[in-house]
């Protein structure tokens, strides 16, 4: 958070950048702005920013589309509902580069061959836009983001010219959960596992051209393949790049500290002490009412995401499946000594399904997180005891 706040105030609006109208000259440059990925989560996929230069006027400013305020009215409570503001801001150039150096972000400039009139329309669009009545926008981490409205803008001051040769992807196309992998999965992995929890799969088909521009690299990529229209000839929208600040080796997360490897220790763990009480006629009640009531609220979540909120990626999360909301009840019935019959029933029923699950692993609507597999198994695990208790006739142990 601190390391936000600091972002945040050397990036703050100055009234010298937002004045109404400022002429520029032919000394004037455009370049898009792509800075490097961070350590936390919310740094992990980059930035991109517009920065129009012009040395005769001294005027430097970049035109950021990736900045909020705490002090909003329901901030919290909007992030959560899926309709968070956020603004653009026009900030220093100086600024701007100093706090992406003090964290180790690298920072690179594409130079944009425009003419003077669209430069003029670029930077009235920005000013116009950086005024307070309509500097906010519903921010969406996929499909409008600090990287879609730099692209967006650009597009529109040069009245929709620009022409993206997207033939430069090779292969398949990847799906935006696939590509948001490839920045996160090493080294945040318990970020990654969050989103793959919360988002559903509406992320998991083959990602368009345009969508792949949600992640600011992606977007460099674009505009490196990118073409406009002048006196009738075609030329690259990119005359010139320029690293201004290359970020050094950034600390690696241990590799056994992953999903992976604490849920199957904990699958281990769990199958070896329950099997041990078992045996020695002491009760898992208590455990295996935890393990299925608190697993249940990923479900919950995902329900609550999907049809109460605005988070359209969240739509259609398949999680629900294995983290069944009605496993809290369950699980609740669980804890009672003398269980009621329908558990037996349930129980078969969490055993069909949690089998069927995992043979289709490869085949479900939704890609899941690859160390979920192993909670499925604790969840079938547990079931077939309780099933087997429940056949016995037996009451929970005491």
């Amino acid at each position: 958070m601190l390391r936000l706040l600091f972002i945040t105030l050397c990036c703050v609006a100055f009234t010298a950048i937002a004045q109404p109208k400022i002429e520029l000259t032919d000394e004037s440059i455009v370049t898009l702005v792509t800075c490097g990925p961070g350590e936390e989560l919310y740094e992990a996929f980059g930035h991109t920013a517009i920065r129009i230069h012009d040395p005769s006027l001294g005027f430097d400013a970049v035109y950021n589309y990736g900045t909020f305020d705490f002090n909003q009215p329901n901030f919290y409570w909007n992030f959560v509902q899926g309709r968070s503001l956020y603004m653009l801001a026009a900030n220093r150039y100086s600024n701007f580069v100093r706090a992406y150096k003090y964290y180790n972000r690298s920072v690179r400039e594409q130079y944009l061959n425009l003419t003077l009139p669209q430069k003029q329309a670029l930077l009235d669009k920005l000013l116009w836009n950086a005024l307070p009545e309509n500097k906010d926008y519903l921010y969406d981490y996929f499909f409008d983001n600090c990287s879609t409205r730099p692209r967006d803008v650009i597009q529109d001051a040069l009245g929709g010219a620009i022409e993206f040769d997207s033939t430069y992807i090779a292969g398949p196309r990847l799906s935006i959960r696939e590509l948001t992998d490839l920045y996160i999965l090493k080294e945040q992995p318990w970020g990654d596992l969050g989103i793959d929890l919360c988002l559903g799969a509406v992320i998991d088909e083959p990602a368009t051209a345009a969508q792949y521009m949600y992640l600011p690299e992606e977007l460099e990529k674009a505009f490196d393949h990118a073409y406009i229209t002048r006196d009738g000839a075609r030329i690259p929208l990119v005359e010139g790049k320029q690293v201004t600040f290359e970020a050094s080796d950034v600390f690696e997360m241990p590799s056994w500290f992953v999903p992976k490897m604490v849920f199957l220790v904990f699958l281990l763990l769990s199958a070896v002490m329950v099997t041990m009480f078992r045996a020695a006629k002491w009760s898992t009640r208590i455990f295996e009412g935890l393990v299925f009531m608190v697993f249940s609220f990923i479900g919950w979540n995902g329900i609550f995401l999907w049809f109460f909120t605005n988070h359209f990626s969240a739509d259609y999360n398949w999680n629900i499946l294995w983290a069944l909301p009605t496993n809290a009840f369950f699980g609740f019935a669980l804890f009672k000594k003398n269980r009621p019959k329908w558990v037996g029933h349930y129980a078969l029923f969490l055993i069909a399904l949690y089998l069927g699950i995992l043979l289709g692993w490869n085949y479900l609507p939704q890609l899941m997180h690859h160390s979920l597999r192993f909670v499925v198994l604790l969840h079938l695990f547990l079931a077939v005891g309780v099933f087997r208790a429940s056949r016995l006739d037996k009451p929970a142990l005491t």
